[in-house]
């Protein structure tokens, strides 16, 4: 017998006398610890039953409100686009776990048995969060896009004032403006926010799902939607449209080097416009206007309170663009300071109630590593 089938023998005996251990710590009496086919569909998950609640509140105002059938029709589009992102990101997680246990030296075929990837509980977590994200997403961009059919209140100047009461009468989003005013950096932040922050987005998620397993993994996309759906509802409650829309002549002098943000804004304010003069046959792109809180920042808090239960060198890249994406928000002109902070405080409260919630488990996972 070779080493490599001597080890992986005694790999599979260590893995048997493990589960005897646990059936013989069992009390007496005790139900026998649930198989693998039992624990696939054991629980419900905090997302699924905010996908559930997020289609049925679609439902609810496809079926009342006045936007006919336009809705529907934008409902479809974005649920497609959706899926077809969700599908690439996990064509992506799953490139990486295979690259990963290429890497790992250890011979591919006794890696794959060794790995999630064997198991049909990661596949089953994987189409439940496929179906879960695809549902939530439609949700919160096409209620975004009618925040003025739902509610026609508007919070900017509130959050103006909130902006001055933090800087004792001082406008932050002016001293940043003054502060980053040289053209290539206006330039780096135009780019940055304007077409980096969807790879970054979306590159945090493959990171987090090829890095974190089992109930930590389920645990931390019930975070990410319970953020996404939080942040909706603040949208419906305190609608508001951003500093740039309601005092763009602050911005002039920045935005004349940000040719991406303003082709951005200039649709984003043609779409939402159509909406309020209640025309909802107009096609939808950006998904409307939302200043408060900002996600875009509460994005990137999540991910660094996940990846400070990495390797440190993942915390310190989500710091970095958690840093950039705060500036840029209200460089762009698309959030107030206030925005920034209430996006943190949300992300922060979707993280201690997924972790907490009985049934996703308690991450016990050791402090990062360097």
């Amino acid at each position: 017998m070779s080493a490599e089938s001597e080890a992986f023998r005694l790999e599979s005996s260590a893995m048997q006398a493990e589960g005897t251990d646990d059936m013989a710590a069992a009390p007496a009496g005790a139900p026998p610890p649930a198989g693998p086919g039992r624990r696939v569909l054991g629980r419900i998950y905090l997302f699924e039953w905010v996908a559930v609640l997020s289609l049925l509140a679609v439902v609810a105002f496809a079926l009342t409100a006045p936007v006919g059938l336009a809705y529907g029709y934008l409902a479809r589009r974005t649920l497609r686009r959706m899926a077809l992102i969700a599908l690439t990101s996990v064509a992506c997680i799953l490139a990486a776990k295979v690259f990963a246990g290429l890497r790992s030296g250890a011979p591919f075929r006794s890696w794959l048995v060794r790995s999630e990837l064997a198991r049909a509980g990661f596949w089953t977590d994987l189409l439940r969060i496929i179906v879960a994200f695809s549902m939530v997403q439609t949700a919160h961009l096409t209620f975004k896009v009618y925040v003025p059919v739902i509610n026609s209140l508007n919070y900017d100047e509130l959050l103006r004032r909130c902006d001055r009461a933090l800087f004792l009468g001082h406008d932050p989003i002016a001293l940043v403006i003054a502060a980053c005013s040289a053209p290539l950096i206006l330039r780096a932040f135009d780019l940055i926010y304007s077409g980096a922050y969807f790879f970054l987005l979306w590159g945090g998620v493959v990171l987090f799902f090829t890095q974190l397993d089992g109930a930590r993994r389920t645990t931390f996309f019930s975070s990410f939607v319970v953020m996404w759906q939080l942040g909706l509802l603040f949208y419906l409650l305190l609608p508001s449209w951003g500093p740039v829309f309601t005092t763009p002549e602050l911005f002039e002098s920045a935005l004349e080097h940000m040719p991406a943000t303003v082709w951005v804004q200039s649709h984003l304010y043609q779409e939402t416009a159509s909406i309020i003069r209640g025309d909802y046959h107009i096609v939808i792109q950006f998904f409307g206007l939302a200043a408060f809180p900002s996600l875009h920042v509460g994005v990137f808090v999540l991910y660094s309170l996940w990846a400070a239960r990495l390797r440190r060198i993942w915390l310190q890249l989500a710091l970095c663009c958690l840093a950039l994406i705060f500036i840029g928000s209200m460089l762009t002109g698309y959030h107030y300071l206030v925005d920034g902070i209430g996006g943190g405080l949300v992300s922060g409260f979707a993280y201690v109630v997924a972790r907490h919630l009985p049934g996703h488990g308690h991450d016990n996972a050791a402090p990062p590593r360097v």
